[in-house]
């Protein structure tokens, strides 16, 4: 069975569902998130997800340094 490779984000960051994308911004830029003028990560991988919970629904976003699959350095 081959060996199962788990990913941690290198930064992890949980904003609610109704932010606006200028919140949202600033929360990533002060979390340590490098994004260019419209949002996507300028380095690294940015991944977002949305909480099924309906009573407070929420963006989750893990940051990896770098791109999943490469050795940070």
């Amino acid at each position: 069975m081959p060996k199962q490779v788990i990913h941690s984000a290198t930064i992890a960051l949980k904003l609610p569902l109704d932010t606006s994308a200028e919140e949202e911004a600033a929360a990533l830029q002060a979390a340590g998130i490098p994004i260019d003028a419209i949002g996507n990560a300028a380095s690294g991988f940015l991944f977002v997800r949305c909480t099924k919970d309906w009573k407070n629904p929420t963006k989750i976003f893990r940051w990896f340094a770098t791109d999943i699959g490469q050795v940070a350095l």
